[in-house]
Order: C-alpha cells, then sequence, then structure tokens
C-alpha cells in the first residue's frame, strides 16, 4: 500500500481516488471548493411549483455513456429520461430552416468528415457543404454551441461526437448529476479534504512527491493532478511541473468557453428544444425523476465570443429578454440564475475540445507522468474529450497506470 495524492475532487479527481482505494492503497484528496463534482453542480431553484433541481455544469447523459452508466448503477442512482433529444434542436431565430434541415446537413458533414483529412477543422467541412449561407450557418452554430468553441477550431471529429444529429434519447440522473459525484466522495469518506487548495505539487529526489498548500507541505508516493485545463494553462493557482512535449500538445487542446441560464417558467411546459442562431445558445424544458416536466427554462450559450457578446457578466438581462423573444410560448419569471465557468478561478472555463492539429495518439502525452505526478482530466480522453464520460475514464486510466507501476505496486 502506498501514501497517494489526488489534487481535485472533480469527477475526474475522484473517480481516480476511488479507483485507487479500490486497489488498496491510502488515498487523501485536496480539494479546493466546498463540495465534490466541479464543473458537476446540481442545485436548486424556487419555481411557482416548488424547488427544482437545475444543472450549473455538466448535464446530458447520453446513451453512449457506458462506464458512467455502470456507476450509476453501482450506486443505485437512476437515469431519467428528459423526454427530448439532446442532439435535436428547432431554430427559433432563423425561419427558413428546420431541425430536419440541420440534420440532413450535418449528417452530409459528417460523412464528408469520415472521408477527409483528420487535421480538417469542422469549418473545413462546413465550406465543402453545397447549402446555404443560412443553413451553413445554422449548422456552424449548432457545432459551435456543443464544442463550446469557433468551428475554425475544432477537429472535424466533433461532427459525430458532441454534435451528432441522430435524434437519441437524453438523459440526466435523478436528483441531479451532482448526486454521482456525491456518492463518489461518501466511499472516500475522511480522505477527502474540502477548502483545502493546494498550490504547488513537485516531485522530491529520490522519488515521490511533494504537496503543498498554504499551512503545510505533506509527503506522497505519487500524485494525480486532476484540475481543470484552464487551471493548470493560468499557473497562477498552483505550481506544478511540465515538459516541452506536453506543453506541445496541450497547446492543440482547445479551451471551450460556456455559460447557462435558468430561469423559472410560470407555468408547466411541454418538453422542447429551441436554439438562437443568432446568439449562439440553446434552449429546453424537460422531465424530471417524476415523469413530469419542470417549469425551469434552461439555456445553454457556447464559444467566447457569444457570452461576450451578451454581457453576460455585467448585464444578465440582455440574455434573459433575448431567451424571453426566443420562446413567446414560454412565460419565464423576471429573474434568472447564470452561471458562467470561464470567470470561475477553479474552472477558467467549459470543457474543452481538440483543435484540428490534435491526433489521438497525443491523448497519451497529457496522461504521461513527470517522475511520480500523474495527470488526469476530461481534456486528456481521446474519445469522450470534454465529457463526464471522459472524466471518469482518464480517472480511472491513471489509477490503473499508477498501481500497475512499480511506484504504486
Amino acid at each position: 500500500m502506498k501514501r497517494l495524492a489526488v489534487i481535485g475532487a472533480g469527477i475526474a479527481g475522484i473517480a481516480a481516488a476511488c479507483r485507487l482505494q479500490r486497489h488498496g492503497h491510502r488515498v487523501t484528496v485536496f480539494e479546493a471548493r466546498e463540495r465534490a463534482g466541479g464543473r458537476v453542480w446540481s442545485p436548486e431553484i424556487a419555481t411557482p411549483a416548488g424547488l427544482s433541481v437545475i444543472e450549473r455544469g455538466a448535464e446530458f447523459i447520453l446513451p453512449n455513456y457506458y462506464r458512467t452508466q455502470e456507476l450509476v448503477d453501482e450506486f443505485g442512482l437512476e437515469l431519467v429520461d428528459t423526454g427530448m433529444s439532446y442532439y435535436i434542436r428547432e431554430p427559433g431565430d432563423a425561419p427558413n430552416i428546420t431541425a430536419a434541415d440541420i440534420t440532413e446537413a450535418g449528417t452530409e458533414a459528417g460523412e464528408i468528415a469520415a472521408a477527409t483529412d483528420p487535421d480538417s477543422t469542422a469549418e473545413d467541412i462546413l465550406q465543402q457543404l453545397d447549402a446555404t449561407p443560412e443553413l451553413i450557418d445554422a449548422l456552424r452554430c449548432r457545432i459551435e454551441i456543443s464544442a463550446a468553441v469557433r468551428s475554425k477550431k475544432v477537429v472535424a471529429g466533433a461532427l459525430n461526437k458532441v454534435a451528432s444529429f441522430e435524434p437519441l434519447r437524453s438523459y440526466r440522473i435523478g436528483g441531479g448529476n451532482q448526486l454521482l459525484a456525491n456518492a463518489l466522495a461518501a466511499k472516500l469518506d475522511d480522505a477527502i479534504h474540502f477548502n483545502k487548495p493546494v498550490t504547488a505539487v513537485q516531485p522530491t529526489e529520490g522519488g515521490g512527491v511533494q504537496v503543498s498548500t498554504s499551512n503545510e507541505d505533506s509527503q506522497f508516493d505519487a500524485a494525480i493532478v486532476a484540475l481543470p485545463i484552464g487551471v493548470l494553462r493560468a499557473g497562477q493557482m498552483i505550481d506544478v511541473p511540465t515538459t516541452e512535449e506536453r506543453e506541445r500538445v496541450l497547446a492543440k487542446v482547445v479551451q471551450g468557453h460556456a455559460a447557462k441560464l435558468h430561469v423559472a417558467l410560470k407555468d408547466t411546459p411541454a418538453t422542447s428544444a429551441v436554439m438562437s442562431v443568432r446568439g449562439r445558445y440553446w434552449t429546453w424544458t424537460a422531465q424530471d425523476a417524476s415523469g413530469k416536466v419542470t417549469p425551469v427554462l434552461n439555456s445553454f450559450m457556447g464559444t467566447e465570443e457569444a457570452i461576450e457578446n451578451a454581457n453576460i457578466e455585467n448585464d444578465l438581462s440582455n440574455w434573459l429578454e433575448d431567451a424571453r423573444a426566443l420562446r413567446p410560448d414560454l412565460r419565464l419569471n423576471d429573474e434568472a440564475v447564470a452561471t458562467v465557468w470561464s470567470t470561475d478561478p477553479l474552472a477558467l472555463g467549459a470543457y474543452s475540445a481538440h483543435s484540428g492539429e490534435f491526433s489521438a495518439e497525443e491523448t497519451a502525452v497529457l496522461e504521461q507522468p513527470i517522475g511520480d505526478i500523474y495527470f488526469a482530466g476530461e481534456y486528456a480522453d481521446p474519445t469522450y474529450t470534454g465529457l463526464i464520460e471522459g472524466a471518469i475514464r482518464s480517472g480511472e486510466r491513471v489509477a490503473d497506470l499508477i498501481n500497475n507501476s512499480p511506484q504504486g505496486a
């Protein structure tokens, strides 16, 4: 048994910690927040019908999230069908374009992407479509919202991942996705130290790692740094080692920027999914664990440019009024809850995406240890980049790597 540290109790970190604990190691988790989950956060909002859970971070659990579903079953949680599809969104401010048009164009774009140079960007594919400028921009909007970055920055493979166009069912965890984070954290019990930001993780002479907080230094045999890529890149809150090769590959990971808006509704709506092409956001209403639609309008805005144009940080009313105009079928309350992950100092961005220059083989570099310091996160998974599933897989994969290494033996 070895003494191991995990920095960050987001999904990747606590998945790694639980895996290490299962392997029989002694684990200590350091978390700067007062809760587990990181960018998975499920508080409640007051509505005329009572309190409703909202997802201020990662929301949809899709049919191919196999490891996530295994953990949901393991902890006795319930996946709830939202009654709508994450993949199909009616354009509400493009009167000549329908969701079916976008699906048809998106399917064609996906076929082009599959036969194109893997270094191509989504924008490269869009330029090859034989479609009207209005339809191409609606499809571009769909991609940019889902990837949270501009189409010219994201790899063409996004067309068949986060921006897929199949009308698949979409799920959330009944009671909130954070219940999964809480269940994982409960297994760790007092091994998690909340409100404990780490300032440095450095190798020590002769092997091992020193983890420093504001008031103490602790020695471990190895450590996993499971922090958002924005925090690692900024380098202002924590000092961790790096290499030229790691920095070269990290430069190809694109930081996504996203914001969410939740507004209580005066009436109970039907399920829906409507997108604003102009505003680069989409809105939806969905069922909860009761099988009823919650009286909440959920909105998600993607790309840094869209967030800046909406001026959300300074005046939330702009987005609220735009959503009200987009959804005349709903009666919105006057107060809203907004979340901008780019301004959260413990996140500095939403999920990530891989640029057109990124190769799947390079993801191994992102998890490659520097001495006895390992790295995990959604940004490092080659298949489920930017997703809850990717965070879980990366965390567990790195935990297994430590366990199978001489240091973790």
